[in-house]
């Protein structure tokens, strides 16, 4: 008899990550519900197949129907814990005794292999994707998971002992994951974000953190010391006898580091003072992902327990991995050439930070495509409006937030000749093309949630992609 024998479970949420979660305990002998918000024609072929398999399904206004009697409690990444009326079924839950945990707790605790963990504001997916195929071109079994992707419960079949599991890890995922405890953990930045879910940004930040939680001694970090927020947190990060890897600036005099560092010197990523890489050979543009580059290759010498020989004869296919990486989609992702003009998606970028680093990453003249549904609040947008008026960008501001953006802009004395407002992003697509010039970049770079008119910001990158094509 397993653990879940006999047991009543329950998975909120049976999306992506939900529905395989509930499969897995079904499969063990639980007693499953499962809950969601949207109506029974919403459902995926996954989650009506659970029904099939004996799980009891209750879908849109559920109220909650029966989960008094549940032992143990799934939450599906992206739920607001913190927030009615979710917010008093945990407590009522973990009062009574039953316990309340995360799709990627659940995983984590059957997983075969150690786990590299990568969690920040910005960069987790590239980064994950970059981990993966270095260790791959270095022969090491290596699967990708996580918050964005395949989770991590559905890959567990695919995983051995030999296997390195790279996860993505998100802030909503480590809300609910007690035990979680990466053998490698990577922290590549905190910025301001996700104010709709977490109810300051000092408890978002402070939940990144909980990735070094679990760790013991002969764990690593891996850490973006170029991130303000992050230098500044390293002392607590460093408290726990860790080994640890920097990516940037030198650590604190309290923090002795025995192994190797990472860093860029000038343009050549640099190892022990070894050369791995030029800047130049690299296929992902924009300085915040020299760090992510950076913060991979940290990650695979910690995988190598710092052994720097057995890196160092691998060096050339780390190297090719780097080299041969493929952009993910709607990441600073150049999607035409037309006309002399270079029309570049970022639809990814869905906070001022992100669309500031998109900015940086291509040379002037550039208009920038912002718009969407805000995350934060008014003034979170002044240093993106402040970047756009330093580098002379023509800004086209479109969807739910562009009168908030425009006043922003505005009272930050960007150029009102260089503002155009329009409804949709076809319509900026379309006045992007009638004013940009030869040799410009436009890029949609939205600092914005998509769902004002998008199902996700992969619906609006994609739609870019085709209003392109048009123009």
């Amino acid at each position: 008899m397993n653990e879940f024998q006999n047991k009543t479970c329950a998975v909120i949420g049976l999306a992506r990550a939900g529905a395989p979660a509930a499969q897995f305990l079904l499969e063990r002998g639980a007693r499953v519900f499962g809950y969601d918000s949207k109506p029974r024609e919403g459902l995926s072929d996954e989650a009506l197949e659970l029904e099939k398999n004996g799980a009891f399904i209750f879908c849109g206004n559920h109220e909650f129907q029966d989960i008094d009697g549940c032992d143990l409690i799934v939450l599906s990444p992206g739920l607001k814990v913190h927030y009615e009326p979710l917010k008093s079924v945990i407590e009522q839950a973990e009062a009574r005794g039953a316990e309340v945990i995360g799709e990627l707790e659940l995983a984590s605790r059957f997983c075969p292999c150690p786990i590299i963990g990568v969690t920040g504001t910005k960069g987790k997916s590239t980064t994950t994707k970059l981990i993966t195929e270095m260790l791959r071109a270095c022969g090491v079994d290596a699967v990708s998971a996580g918050n964005t992707g395949t989770p991590l419960i559905s890959v567990l079949p695919q995983l051995t002992p030999e296997s390195w599991a790279v996860v993505e890890v998100s802030s909503f995922q480590l809300e609910k994951a007690p035990t979680f405890r990466p053998k490698i953990a990577v922290l590549l930045s905190l910025l301001e974000d996700h104010q709709d879910y977490h109810p300051t940004l000092e408890q978002y930040w402070e939940t990144k953190l909980k990735i070094f939680a679990n760790q013991v001694d002969g764990d690593v970090a891996v850490l973006n010391l170029d991130d303000e927020r992050i230098y500044k947190k390293q002392t607590y990060i460093g408290g726990k006898g860790l080994s640890l890897h920097t990516t940037g600036k030198k650590l604190d005099d309290d923090i002795t580091i025995n192994d190797v560092e990472v860093y860029w010197e000038g343009d050549v990523l640099t190892c022990s003072s070894a050369q791995i890489i030029s800047a130049d050979e690299l296929p992902l543009q924009g300085q915040h992902n020299r760090a992510n580059v950076s913060a991979a290759l940290a990650a695979i010498l910690s995988v190598f327990g710092v052994e720097w020989g057995e890196v160092a004869r691998k060096k050339e296919r780390i190297a090719d991995a780097i080299r041969n990486f493929q952009t993910l989609p709607h990441r600073l992702e150049i999607v035409a050439q037309k006309d002399g003009i270079t029309w570049v998606n970022d639809s990814q970028s869905t906070i001022p930070d992100a669309s500031i680093a998109a900015l940086k990453s291509f040379p002037s003249p550039v208009t920038l495509l912002v718009g969407g549904r805000a995350k934060i609040e008014a003034s979170g947008y002044e240093n993106l409006m402040r970047a756009t008026k330093n580098e002379g960008t023509r800004l086209i501001l479109f969807g739910e937030a562009a009168e908030m953006l425009c006043e922003v802009a505005s009272a930050q004395g960007v150029d009102k000749s260089q503002i155009f407002r329009k409804n949709t992003l076809a319509d900026a697509v379309q006045t992007a093309k009638m004013n940009a010039s030869d040799g410009e970049s436009v890029i949609l770079s939205p600092a914005c949630a998509s769902f004002d008119q998008f199902n996700s910001y992969e619906h609006r990158g994609e739609t870019f992609r085709q209003l392109v094509k048009e123009v």
